[in-house]
């Protein structure tokens, strides 16, 4: 009887043995099989990193008009970001491709296009992405091209974000509504007006804003009466919703000495961000007038915000934008609209029966005109008014020509 029990004992331990085993196996491979799994799903999922190259070159190509704008560059540069996209989709590189855009013709001579060039490049496809000969598969653009194309100036060089946002994007005042047609006004377009900003206190829209440069803002003096605090206030930049949020931080906000009340002329401020702002579709640069620019009495503007809809009431949950016409000096000074109270550093705009205005929580805000060049020029900034939407109670602005000195002192723009 001993012995069989001993035996049984020893193969009951043996069993044990075996289950023990072959659960650590299992869940061995469990974890071995989530592993892969995870890295295979993480692969599928990841984000493809964006790698920009700058690429130029020379070609003998007769054109009259380098212009952006004008017809004959756009029907060149479509025939060059064709030519470039058939170049690398005819490589190793087919699929990873992903955009080509000209930024220039060149100014004189022969027309030397300088390309903005994307790929979209999985963190799987990096290795042999980064060991890949691509300046060598950018000069064979040459021979596939029926352009006189000197093979020797073909140039490719790798570039950051941030100098492609500012090649692509660094154009000032390009923007604005598709076509010609706050108080009165109507919703903006996403990315219509891509230099506007929403200044926020502590999260909450207070006042609006213009983005000048990557670095510096201008407002209005009066939004920082109830604070100048630096960390109270951040700036967010593309958005269309004033829904409450964090945003970029301040390093600097310089108001202009000779703000007061109740004059409240000289209602200008300079914000300069933390750290640069990375330009894009949907955050660009407004252009700055020169202190001598003319800006015509009831020639047409635009005023964009998130101000309430009327007044004392809440601002607006979405951009709008609004034309206004400019008003004389002369006439806003008269009795009839705001008399002494105007002075030479403000502009009025809008309309003499009323009913379309800028109002509470757009202060701060661009007014904005579209110049000769097809550029949009902040020639104002949305300041006070007496309420919002009153027949002869148009509109007042500070006036940017007036203060471009100021600007430049400050902030060297």
């Amino acid at each position: 009887m001993l012995e069989a029990g001993v035996l049984l004992k020893s193969r009951q331990a043996k069993i044990t043995i075996i289950v023990i085993s072959v659960t650590i196996f299992i869940i061995v491979a469990a974890v071995i099989a989530a592993i892969v799994i995870t890295t295979v799903l993480g692969n599928q999922n990841a984000e493809p990193v964006p790698r920009y190259y700058e690429g130029s070159f020379r070609m003998s190509y007769t054109i009259s008009n380098r212009d952006a704008n004008s017809a004959e560059f756009k029907a060149l540069s479509v025939q060059i970001e064709r030519l470039t996209k058939e170049t690398f989709e005819g490589s190793v590189l087919k699929g990873l491709f992903s955009m080509a855009k000209v930024i220039s013709l060149g100014s004189t001579g022969n027309v030397q296009p300088r390309l903005v060039i994307l790929f979209q490049v999985l963190p799987t496809e990096m290795k042999n992405f980064s060991s890949t000969p691509i300046q060598n598969i950018f000069r064979e653009i040459a021979s596939r091209s029926s352009f006189n194309i000197d093979k020797d100036s073909v140039q490719l060089t790798e570039i950051s974000l941030a100098e492609a946002g500012n090649l692509l994007y660094g154009d000032c005042g390009v923007g604005g509504p598709e076509t010609s047609r706050i108080i009165g006004g109507s919703p903006a377009p996403s990315g219509s007006w891509p230099w506007q900003a929403s200044l926020r206190l502590n999260g909450i829209h207070k006042c609006g804003a213009s983005l000048i440069s990557n670095t510096w803002l201008i407002s209005a003096a009066h939004c920082f009466e109830l604070s100048k605090d630096v960390n109270s206030w951040t700036v967010v930049l593309g958005a269309s919703l004033s829904s409450p949020g964090n945003g970029l931080k301040l390093r600097r906000i310089i108001v202009h000495e000779s703000f007061s009340r109740p004059e409240i002329g000289n209602d200008i401020a300079l914000l300069e961000l933390s750290a640069p702002v990375i330009l894009q579709q949907n955050i660009r640069t407004v252009c700055l007038p020169k202190a001598s620019d003319n800006f015509p009495d009831n020639s047409s503007c635009y005023v964009t915000g998130w101000g309430a809809l009327e007044y004392g009431g809440p601002v607006s949950p979405i951009l709008r934008q609004l034309e206004v016409k400019i008003i004389s000096s002369d006439m806003c000074a008269s009795p009839q609209m705001y008399g002494s109270l105007i002075k030479p550093s403000m502009l009025c705009a809008g309309y003499t029966d009323g009913g379309k205005d800028a109002c509470q929580g757009d202060s701060g805000g661009p007014l904005v005109s579209m110049q000769n060049t097809k550029k949009w020029f902040l020639i104002g900034i949305v300041s006070t008014g007496d309420e919002c939407g009153l027949p002869n109670k148009p509109g007042i602005y500070t006036r940017v020509t007036y203060l471009r000195n100021w600007i430049t002192q400050q902030s060297g723009l």
